[in-house]
């Protein structure tokens, strides 16, 4: 009996490691990117966003805590002002939008219209653009790169933000922001602060 207890331990010592290792390991490549990439910078909370991934994973204490799927540029990656393309490199959080609001409320050029859209949950996109919920605007951290004149990812208006068009997250759609569910951009709103790092990749 006390053989069999043990064999069923052991299975499910092994099941878990193995579900968990994969984890493991995107988390160990993209703590030892983010490291020699950026060497003076520290990482303690994050946020990374593959793009060719459709792909955003929340970091804290060198762990994976959640990780959604999102949806970037339908044009690629990119710096460059007028490309609508999302960017790349070293960021941070600059501001914090929609605190409170109603899901689904509808953001025009950062301000809260005080009305409330529908939701598009179904398989076909509507392609529609639409802001909604809440927003986490970005700022390069990278000059020349992300950051001034004709590169510079705040005054491009780059956002993290939810979508009235839930059917175009997993696919490349946007026009350059980083496009999530409600729930996601809400349960995430509340997570991060200010200041906090975005690491965006074309990985």
């Amino acid at each position: 009996m006390k053989c069999i207890a043990f064999l069923f331990l052991f299975i499910s010592c092994y099941i878990t490691s193995q579900q968990s290792s994969p984890n493991t390991a995107l988390s160990e490549l993209i703590l030892e990117y983010t490291s020699a990439a950026y060497p003076s910078e520290t990482f303690s909370e994050f946020l990374y966003i593959g793009i060719r991934r459709q792909r955003m994973y929340h970091f804290k204490n060198s762990h994976i805590v959640s990780s959604y799927s999102i949806s970037t540029s339908s044009k690629g990656a990119g710096n460059m002002m007028g490309s609508y393309k999302t960017p790349t490199g070293l960021h941070q959080i600059a501001e914090k939008i929609g605190g409170n609001a109603p899901v689904a409320t509808l953001f025009v050029n950062k301000k809260n219209t005080g009305k409330v859209v529908p939701i598009n949950k179904s398989e076909i996109s509507m392609n529609k653009d639409e802001i909604t919920s809440r927003i986490l605007s970005l700022k390069g951290l990278q000059q020349g790169i992300n950051k001034g004149k004709k590169y510079d990812t705040f005054a491009r208006g780059i956002y993290i933000h939810g979508t009235s068009d839930e059917a175009s997250i997993g696919q490349p759609s946007s026009h350059g922001c980083i496009r999530m569910k409600n729930d996601d951009i809400i349960e995430l709103f509340d997570l991060l602060s200010v200041g906090a790092k975005v690491v965006l990749l074309n990985n």
